[in-house]
């Protein structure tokens, strides 16, 4: 089962993350410490979230001047990568299409923007890429092979496309419907199944449930997964490649049948921590089992994306720490292929959501050495 962490490549304000502009010097000691702290066997970074990660030669992605893989030609990462190896743990990269710098992402291919600067390190809301355009999936082709020609040690590519929202979604839906001749966004239809998913999870059935936009995001994904899948093989690249989604959002009913090959992996994500305690909560704890249950039973493999160091304001730690056990053993009993929590216990520099203090950091090493087992050097007194 692959255990690992999370933390980030790219350029990040100083309270989420700063392993992004460590030397390599530092960045080694502080993946050391934490292995001999606790036995992970993976590290994936963000290497493309809202900002660009790795020194790029693409005119759409972003070169920030004080991210590390910009400073060195990329050979940072690289190190990063054989060092990890060296030490038996695997490599991941994440990777997030739908978001670009606003300076350098044609407003004609964009559908919406996002204000993100108080994570990311960016003055101007970022664009969300419009998925229909043909000219998205040439560039998914070049930031994939970008990625797997600077780093061709990376053993796992974990994609993620969110930043969908309704109002964009249905400007596109409308333009779709009209060239296929399907009713309009006030007049869809939805299934019985996601329907009652709906009501369970206390989700108003809105247009991105209906059965017509999930055939026409069914097309639309397929050709980005397809985009993908073309530029690995071209490479022949033999890592495992994963797409990520929510583990009980709209995603949920569309990646598992689209997948383009039976060895993609399904990467679903939920951080429990950014929801209140309620009735509604738990259920949707339980559809989102169930629904990974069924994706086990149907052959998939999956990997579920947890909660290390999230946070947000006035969060109850009690409650944080019981989740992430939860869903942590819940993975372990299913049998999943992976765990992977976002996040980095490491106080300072690693990667830290909203309030959360280096107390809560040492508080989730603490867990997660329970949880993945203890490094070789806590028996010589070299844990936290």
């Amino acid at each position: 089962m692959l255990k690992g962490f999370m933390d980030h490549w790219v350029p990040t304000r100083d309270n989420i993350s700063g392993f992004w502009k460590l030397d390599f010097e530092a960045a080694a000691k502080t993946i050391d410490e934490l292995k001999r702290d606790i036995d992970f066997n993976n590290f994936t970074f963000y290497t493309k979230w809202y900002t660009n990660g790795i020194r790029s030669e693409l005119p759409y992605l972003c070169n920030h001047p004080e991210a590390s893989n910009v400073k060195t030609n990329n050979e940072w990462g690289r190190r990063i990568v054989s060092h990890l190896h060296e030490k038996n743990v695997s490599v991941g990269a994440m990777i997030q299409f739908l978001t670009y710098d606003r300076q350098v992402w044609e407003r004609e291919l964009t559908i919406d923007e996002w204000d993100v600067g108080e994570f990311a390190e960016t003055d101007f809301p970022v664009r969300i890429a419009d998925f229909t355009n043909p000219l998205f999936q040439i560039r998914i082709k070049e930031i994939i092979k970008e990625h797997l020609t600077q780093f061709p040690g990376i053993d796992y590519l974990f994609l993620e496309f969110e930043g969908v929202k309704s109002a964009a979604l249905q400007a596109i839906y409308e333009k779709w419907a009209q060239d296929k001749g399907l009713p309009g966004p006030e007049n869809v239809h939805y299934d019985p199944e996601r329907a009652a998913h709906c009501e369970r999870i206390g989700q108003q059935p809105e247009l991105i449930w209906s059965d017509e936009v999930h055939a026409m995001m069914r097309h639309y994904y397929g050709l980005n997964l397809r985009a993908v899948q073309e530029a690995a093989d071209e490479l022949g690249y033999e890592g495992i490649v994963g797409v990520v989604y929510h583990a009980y959002g709209y995603e949920a009913f569309i990646y598992p049948d689209i997948v383009p090959d039976a060895r993609w992996w399904l990467v679903p994500w939920n951080y429990w921590v950014f929801e209140d305690e309620s009735e509604r909560t738990e259920r949707r704890k339980q559809a989102s089992k169930e629904l990974m249950e069924k994706w086990k039973r149907d052959g998939h493999s999956v990997c579920y994306i947890g909660d290390v160091t999230m946070g947000r304001n006035g969060f109850d730690p009690a409650v944080k720490t019981k989740d992430i056990r939860d869903f942590y053993d819940f993975s372990v009993r299913l049998g999943l292929d992976g765990y992977l929590g976002m996040g980095n216990p490491v106080p300072e520099v690693g990667l830290k959501w909203q309030a959360v203090t280096d107390e809560h950091v040492l508080e989730a090493r603490k867990l997660y050495r329970e949880l993945y087992g203890e490094g070789e050097g806590v028996g010589a007194g070299e844990g936290v």
